[in-house]
């Protein structure tokens, strides 16, 4: 028998037809023995402030309350019933690209698995598929019949148009009224300020926001060895190169993209998670969560 291991490899999911099979398989292997909460949303919300007392955990103490008053507050929370949660999935062609399964596969995928772990804690889950604008929008639903729906749209995804990342953000921040949580799944190859701008805008009312930003291996580590010809997949440029004489310069300009792009998520209170289409789903949601974890243990 497989290991649950072998069977959450992206490669050996992409033979599986049903998405919905692959996003409970993916959730059952993440959550089995794995965490002890497999939850992405948070379940409280700020209510007030009291003074520290002797035994209250030290993380609930507010620091920036402190730096300006130099007293020792925690902040206080109220339970909520339920998360809103939007996820946002880039259907440009870009995303069509792959070295062993497309960017678009993984996501997709990726997508049905939060949205099925979010469903499975009675939070609602809504999907946006765009490229240069918005191609489909299911408000936020908590049933399974509203998760069919969902799936099958992915299942049917047909790359279509360029990027126009920044533009949608600011429409979806516009449509999303209810503060809630944002989910961006894109490979984010689009200009950097208009995507940074666009997340910030949600930052601005009050949703969490999380980005996973999908890349494709051969992306990262540029293996060509022979003369190449390399096409724009959002445009209509195409060149033909020798690798061995612009490999550094790319891998140069990649490391500063993305290390742009996390910082300037950081920046805005954006959580980033890099999302290889090689790294197992389970994997990679295991490493996205323990990152939250001492986030909210030492912020």
């Amino acid at each position: 028998m497989a290991e649950p291991k072998n069977l959450l490899d992206p490669k050996r999911l992409a033979r599986v037809s049903k998405m919905e099979i692959v996003a409970r398989q993916v959730v059952e292997g993440f959550v089995s023995g794995r965490h002890p909460s497999p939850y992405f949303g948070s379940s409280v919300e700020y209510a007030d402030h009291r003074p520290y007392t002797i035994g209250d955990e030290i993380r609930t103490i507010d620091w920036k309350l402190l730096a300006k008053t130099d007293k020792h507050y925690i902040k206080l929370f109220e339970e909520q019933t339920n998360l809103r949660c939007t996820i946002l999935l880039d259907t440009s062609k870009s995303m069509s690209t792959g070295t062993e399964i497309t960017k678009a596969h993984y996501g997709s995928h990726l997508a049905a698995a939060l949205a099925y772990l979010m469903l499975g804690q009675n939070d609602a889950v809504g999907l946006a598929l765009f490229d240069s604008q918005v191609r489909e929008f299911l408000p936020a639903r908590t049933t399974a019949s509203h998760f069919r729906r969902m799936v099958d749209l992915m299942e049917h995804i047909t790359p279509r148009a360029d990027t126009g990342i920044g533009a949608v953000l600011h429409e979806m921040a516009g449509r999303t009224k209810r503060r809630g949580m944002v989910i961006l799944i894109s490979d984010l190859l689009d200009d950097i300020d208009a995507i940074t701008d666009g997340l910030a805008h949600f930052r601005y009312n009050r949703h969490e926001v999380i980005v996973f930003h999908v890349m494709d291996r051969a992306e990262l580590t540029f293996p060509f060895d022979r003369l190449t010809r390399f096409k724009d997949m959002e445009g209509h440029a195409a060149v033909i190169a020798n690798p061995r004489s612009v490999r550094e310069k790319y891998i140069e300009r990649l490391e500063a993209f993305l290390a742009k792009i996390k910082r300037n998520c950081l920046e805005r209170g954006v959580s980033y998670q890099f999302a290889p289409t090689d790294t197992p789903y389970d994997q990679m949601l295991l490493a996205y969560l323990e990152q939250r974890q001492r986030m909210a243990r030492f912020g």
